[in-house]
């Protein structure tokens, strides 16, 4: 059974959305601020350009001054009727047009310069000249030096700039369509080599997909010895300018490393060629399309749909300046909206991993039912609650004999009688053996007539691989101010209580709480106590029926707390056992007792000493074992100790308990049945029994001049006891008439408030020597 989320953490899902679009906001504008989103757009544009990689149109073609033609013309700069000649060649060969990339700024003699002048007016306008614009930095475009050719060059052609301005980091990625050089509007070469419009101030991004080794080229010393054919040059568009590295015009370019400042040039050109002007998106476009779709997806209740919805929004993101750099011209950056995609992609996963958390912690492994943080987490969304837990009986023991996945079954069997009875709850598995639910305290009032339901539905046998008959006990606790998990404990214990007492259901109550906290005192001071002497064993005495001597004692814990007064063995026993302290307490009487009773030898009374033993030890094999060895440690004889078990006892373990008593038995101690004639021992178990006495309960007793029945009961016994060659013991003889009935019927001892009360040690000693004088 998969929990809901919102019913158990509303408070993650009210926020999980808007954690996920801001924090994909958040992820959008550090790359903006930061600048690493131009970082990352430059290489995948650098990726997207390798995908697109294709030759150039061949409608531009190089004419390079290169290593050979350096070799060939040894002299630089070149007279310029180098130039003139390139020029005429070109010309009477067909050129389109003719871009020279090279400085003609620098002073030459007039004769050169009349030579390329008259070059340039045979060429009828073709040919293009460059201006330049210098930078002092690429970050301060407010100082520079603008250069451009002499007059007598300027008036024979057009002017055109080749200022390329690198980045930040180096690279040239950009070219202008026209710049400002001398307070005049220059196209750039690369937008008169295309016969684009010119436009000072916008620039437009070169297309590096363009591969530079496909741009034909051909060497100026080529060209002037006539080994270049016309066909080659007619109808192109050619640009002249240097490619040796001698001369240093070189720059690094995405893509392809470092490339002379004429292939720049070049690229530039094609790009403008292959269609219209590159134009761009700002990032915010993208960037606020991939927010739209963040909370598209986020909405969307279907996780496969959700996780669908964002890989396609990443794909998108990542294809789509592909088509439009392909087909447009136009570049989008995407790396905000990429980050944004991929911040809410984790965000995404992370909840969802959140989720499964969630869904495996507030899970029961066994039985698939939401469990007690499932519990805790619904409950604590209610002003007010209360809460019902039910408890299986004897689960511990039904649970031994199923196994673990048939007691898982009868588990969500029982969860489903449950959910049948009380439709529209859910049910939780708080412990083993408990479950629970919900109640909203408006719906109290008819709580018993749905718990009477539930009982009755309980009546059919749970089948979970053979039928079971269950039984739950129920219990309620509410209170406003109360966490969940005191709220369940409280109901836990409630329904311990009922079940206890063999009710359908109980509310808890304050005073069960305050007798809890009582009892937990008690155990947490237990130790001190035995330390300090507050827990003092107190002894009533044993008469000889037939000398009218006492002959024994039974010890009886007593505890004498500094604050509350005196506690009742009633009020502190029970809870010592439960929590498994009973070990130390017997060990603390036995001590004390048979230090008393050396005591009591010394001083002239060598008595039996009889100490009671809780059935929650008979099983213990440590504890069995370890009274040997306080028997050793003292000096009274094993034959004047007698350790008392209770007949219920016995018979609730009765292999163990046999073995247990055995054990003692071999030491010399005597063996009493405490309480015979409460349980169901029967005489063929009672011959197994190692005992020495049987200790008539008082409530046989103290009726037996009145009560015929109760007389025939104590006389059977006593003959029976004498006749397994054991002795009778009768407490609760409270009256003359009662112990002289007894001493007529042949008991061997007796003991009660008639022949003496619980009294500390030395008070018994003053009642023994009491008791020689009454003797002597």
């Amino acid at each position: 059974m998969k929990i809901g989320l919102e019913r158990v953490a509303p408070a993650f899902l009210r926020w999980r959305r808007h954690a996920i679009v801001a924090g994909a906001a958040l992820a959008g504008l550090a790359l903006f601020a930061g600048g690493g989103g131009r970082a990352l757009d430059h290489q995948l544009r650098d990726l997207r350009d390798g995908l697109r990689s294709h030759p150039a149109s061949g409608q531009v073609e190089i004419v390079e001054i290169d290593e050979k033609s350096l070799i060939a013309i040894d002299k630089w700069p070149w007279p310029r009727g180098i130039h003139a000649e390139v020029i005429d060649r070109l010309h009477a060969a067909g050129a389109r047009s003719i871009a020279f990339d090279v400085d003609f700024s620098s002073s030459s003699t007039p004769g050169e310069d009349a030579k390329l002048a008259a070059a340039l007016a045979r060429a009828g306008g073709s040919v293009s000249l460059p201006t330049l614009r210098q930078y002092r930095s690429a970050e301060d475009t407010s100082n520079y030096i603008d250069t451009e050719p002499n007059k007598l060059l300027r008036n024979k052609a057009f002017l055109s700039a080749v200022t390329v301005v690198p980045e930040r980091d180096g690279y040239i990625r950009q070219m202008p369509l026209g710049m400002t050089t001398f307070d005049t509007p220059r196209p750039s070469l690369s937008t008169l080599v295309a016969e684009k419009n010119a436009e000072v101030g916008r620039s437009f991004d070169i297309d590096y997909s363009i591969e530079p080794a496909t741009i034909p080229r051909l060497s100026v010393i080529d060209l002037i010895s006539g080994k270049v054919p016309a066909r080659q040059i007619a109808g192109k568009r050619l640009i002249v300018g240097a490619t040796a590295v001698e001369i240093g015009d070189r720059y690094a370019v995405p893509r392809h490393g470092v490339v002379p400042g004429v292939v720049i040039q070049a690229l530039a050109a094609e790009t403008l060629i292959e269609g219209s002007v590159p134009w761009a998106f700002g990032a915010g476009w993208a960037f606020a399309l991939a927010l739209l779709l963040i909370l598209l997806a986020i909405r969307l209740p279907n996780r496969r749909l959700r996780a669908a919805v964002f890989t396609l929004a990443f794909a998108a993101t990542l294809v789509a300046p592909l088509a439009t750099e392909g087909w447009f011209a136009l570049t989008v950056p995407v790396a905000p909206a990429l980050a944004a995609i991929v911040t809410a992609i984790l965000l995404s996963g992370a909840a969802l991993a959140f989720e499964r958390y969630l869904d495996k912690a507030l899970t029961d492994d066994a039985t698939g039912l939401p469990n007690l943080g499932a519990l805790e987490a619904a409950a604590s969304q209610k002003p007010v609650a209360s809460v019902v837990v039910a408890r299986i009986d004897r689960f511990a023991t039904i649970a031994a004999g199923l196994g673990p996945v048939a007691s898982a079954t009868l588990v969500q069997r029982v969860a489903e009688r449950l959910r049948f009875a009380r439709p529209g709850s859910e049910i939780y598995h708080v412990d083993a053996a408990s479950l629970a639910w919900i109640e909203d305290p408006a719906d109290e009032t008819d709580l018993e007539d749905r718990l009477d339901a539930i009982a009755a539905v309980m009546r059919a046998p749970v089948e979970c691989g053979r039928p079971v008959d269950v039984v739950l006990a129920f219990g309620l606790a509410c209170g406003a101010g109360l966490g969940t998990k005191q709220l369940i404990a409280n109901a836990g214990l409630a329904a311990e209580q009922a079940a206890e007492h063999g009710a359908r259901w109980r509310r808890f109550i304050d005073a069960d709480g305050e007798a809890i906290d009582w009892q937990l005192s008690l155990l947490g001071e237990l130790d001190a106590a035995m330390a300090d002497g507050q827990l003092w064993n107190a002894y009533q005495p044993k008469l000889d029926l037939r000398t009218g001597r006492v002959v024994a004692v039974e010890a009886l814990v007593r505890w004498a707390h500094p604050t509350r007064g005196p506690i009742g063995p009633d009020s502190f026993i029970p809870v010592i056992e439960q929590a498994g302290r009973a070990r130390d307490l017997t060990f603390h009487v036995l001590h004390q007792a048979l230090d008393d009773a050396l005591a009591w030898e010394r001083a002239g009374h060598p008595i039996g000493v009889a100490v009671n033993v809780s059935a929650t030890l008979l099983a213990d094999h440590e504890f069995i074992e370890a009274i040997g060895g306080i028997l050793e440690s003292h000096d009274l004889p094993t034959s004047r100790v007698t350790i008392e078990v209770t007949e219920s006892a016995a018979m609730d373990r009765p292999d163990q308990a046999i073995a247990a008593l055995a054990s003692w038995r071999s030491l010399g101690v005597g063996i009493s049945i405490d309480d015979y004639g409460t349980g169901q021992s029967s005489l063929g178990y009672l011959q197994k029994l190692p005992a020495t006495e049987l200790k008539i309960d008082k409530s046989f007793v103290q009726t037996i001049v009145t009560d015929s029945r109760n007389a025939i009961m104590v006389r059977s016994t006593v003959e029976l006891a004498h006749q397994l060659g054991m002795k009778i013991v009768a407490e609760g003889i409270e009256d003359e008439s009662c112990l002289k009935f007894l001493a007529e019927m042949g008991c061997d001892t007796g003991q009660g408030y008639h022949i003496g009360r619980p009294m500390p040690a030395v008070a018994l000693a003053e009642f023994l020597a009491e008791d020689v004088r009454a003797a002597a």
